[in-house]
């Protein structure tokens, strides 16, 4: 009786091992791409964090614009707004907060609270 157990166990931990390396290091799952709508806000605001790296690398507005609208938010300026002025209320990443608030500026969107990471020049022709 005692055998048949250990066997069982056996077959169990060892059907279990070969399902995680096949399921994790042989054949994982990849997405490629995936559409911005459907992630959850989290990783839309993480999604729009990027954006602005991006757009800090390349000053690319045009792209930066047709991503944020790839989020499928009815006003992506607003969105953008918003999730700038959560990440400074937030205290997050300094760096994250200078990439978003110069993408918003560079759209022409202001809030007081980005004042702190602005250029003087950065404020001229932004609009509130």
């Amino acid at each position: 009786m005692l055998r048949v157990v250990l066997w069982l166990s056996l077959g169990v931990i060892l059907g279990i091992a070969s399902g995680l390396l096949l399921g994790w290091v042989v054949w994982p799952i990849e997405f490629t791409e995936a559409d911005p709508t459907v992630l959850e806000e989290s990783y839309q605001q993480d999604y729009t964090v990027m954006i602005a790296t991006a757009y800090s690398l390349d000053e690319d507005l045009n792209g930066a614009r047709q991503r944020l609208s790839k989020l499928g938010k009815q006003d992506p300026n607003a969105w953008l707004l918003s999730v700038t002025v959560n990440h400074i209320l937030n205290q997050s990443d300094e760096t994250e907060i200078r990439y978003l608030v110069q993408l918003a500026s560079d759209l022409g969107l202001y809030s007081p609270a980005m004042d702190p990471y602005l250029t003087d020049s950065a404020t001229n022709g932004a609009v509130e």
